[in-house]
This record gives structure tokens, C-alpha cells and sequence, in this order.
């Protein structure tokens, strides 16, 4: 039987590993290293921006749990929002932290557990986590302790991965990887929407979307990237919406405390 995988294989992995780091060669916390992810970051995932809304939260205390290098963190930054952030490992730290310093913002970005946070209750307006919480030891602590710091009315939101996904049904065809091109998270779960509601109840107003479709990728430069680019995504592009939503490889969830 395979050994469980601990908080420090997942610690580990994502010090070694740089989400996106494939698609630039520019020098690791340069300018343009953080600008080249950013471009991919936001046309990879079109719906971001428009689905959080950054921009609402000017003046709200905003916890990110998961920050890798910051993209989303900056745009709450940008907006005027008091940021502050937990990831498990120290390179993130550092490069969030080299990243909001590019523009003069900073923010309280340090090295914490999700299952874990180091904070009093009640603390936050906005608790907010993208594609981050599946990877832990224990997704439903973590989404305890994103209710516990939150203040009284609070929003949480958070992206989980979707098992009835393109992506999740391609990878497992297939064998991909979905991570990363060479090696996968030691951690990766996936949810159906109810599992997500279930794991959110103690949360009200609860609300669901599924999104992320294929988009050309430049980061899986093998078969899975041909088939991906000239198969899948032009084949999502003709889908009704009807039939086209529920494959999302993200269920992103806002819900309030």
C-alpha cells in the first residue's frame, strides 16, 4: 500500500516547483519573469478577473492562502485592498513579496499552514484561495479555518478542482500530468459540486461557477499540448454552453460566514 503523502512532501514539491514557470525563461524574479507569468496567468484563466472582481475590494482586510508568486495578490493590492498572505513555502515568500515590492505595496506574506492559520478569529473581510486547498493534507480543515478567520459576514472565495472535468478526464485517459510536465503535486484532489457544497456548509449564500476551458498552452510542450491546441480547444469553442460548463476544470465557490 502507498504511503500517505505529508504536508512536507506537498512543502517540497511546490519550493521546487514554480506554477507556470514553463512558459518564460526570463531570470527568476526579474521584472520580466513576473510580468510574462501575469500575461499567462490572466489569458489562461480569462474568467478571473471578472468572476473575483478585484477591484470591490479597496480598503478590506484580504487574506490569500496559497499566494505562489503573487499575481492575485497584486490585483488586490492594486485595488486598495490590506493584503496579507500564507503559503507553505519560503520561495513563494520571497517572490510574492519581490513581486508587490516592483510597484510599492506590500503586505503581512509569511510562511503558514493552511490547516493551521495564525490568526485570531474574526479577523478578515476576504479570505480568498485559487487552486490551492485541494493540494493539502486535509481540504475540509483548511476550509474550517478559512470560516474561523473570517469576520462575521466575511466572503470566502475558493477554487477547487472539478473530477467531472475535460481536463481530469484527459489526464487520467492519457496519463498527463497536470501540474506539471515532468512531475505532479504528491497531492491532488478533485470534487463533484455537491461534494463542494457539502464541505462548505457551514458557510450561507453559498454560490457555485464552473469555469476554465482549453486555452492554447505553452507550458506542456509534448502529444498533451498538440491535442490541447488543435483538437480540444477549438472543439470547446463550437460546445453549447449548456454542455460545455459542467466539464470546467475550476469550481470556484463564494460563500459567507
Amino acid at each position: 500500500m502507498a504511503m500517505a503523502h505529508t504536508l512536507e512532501d506537498v512543502r517540497s514539491y511546490w519550493n521546487e516547483y514554480v506554477n507556470d514557470i514553463e512558459v518564460t525563461e526570463f531570470p527568476r524574479g526579474s521584472d520580466e519573469f513576473f510580468a510574462a507569468l501575469e500575461r499567462y496567468r490572466y489569458d489562461k484563466i480569462d474568467y478571473l478577473r471578472d468572476y473575483v472582481g478585484f477591484d470591490r475590494y479597496a480598503g478590506k482586510k484580504v487574506l490569500e492562502i496559497g499566494c505562489g508568486v503573487g499575481h492575485d495578490l497584486m490585483q488586490f493590492a492594486r485595488a486598495g485592498a490590506d493584503v496579507s498572505a500564507r503559503d507553505l513555502t519560503e520561495n513563494a515568500v520571497e517572490l510574492a513579496t519581490k513581486n508587490l515590492a516592483r510597484e510599492g505595496f506590500s503586505g503581512d506574506i509569511r510562511q503558514g499552514n493552511a490547516e493551521a492559520l495564525d490568526f485570531p478569529d474574526g479577523t478578515f473581510d476576504v479570505v480568498y484561495s485559487h487552486g490551492v486547498l485541494h493540494h493539502t493534507v486535509d481540504t475540509e480543515k483548511s476550509i474550517g479555518e478559512v470560516h474561523r478567520v473570517l469576520k462575521p459576514g466575511g466572503e470566502a472565495i475558493i477554487m477547487l478542482y472539478n473530477r467531472n472535468s475535460w481536463l481530469a478526464f484527459v489526464a487520467w485517459i492519457s496519463g498527463t500530468n497536470i501540474e506539471h510536465a515532468d512531475k505532479d503535486a504528491p497531492i491532488i484532489r478533485k470534487y463533484s459540486t455537491r461534494e463542494c457544497r457539502a464541505m462548505f456548509r457551514k458557510y450561507s449564500d453559498v454560490s457555485i461557477h464552473v469555469d476554465r476551458f482549453p486555452k492554447r498552452t505553452l507550458k506542456f510542450d509534448n502529444l498533451f499540448g498538440k491535442l490541447n491546441n488543435y483538437l480540444l480547444v477549438p472543439f470547446f469553442e463550437i460546445l453549447p454552453d449548456a454542455i460545455r460548463r459542467p466539464l470546467g476544470w475550476h469550481i470556484m465557490i463564494r460563500a459567507n460566514k
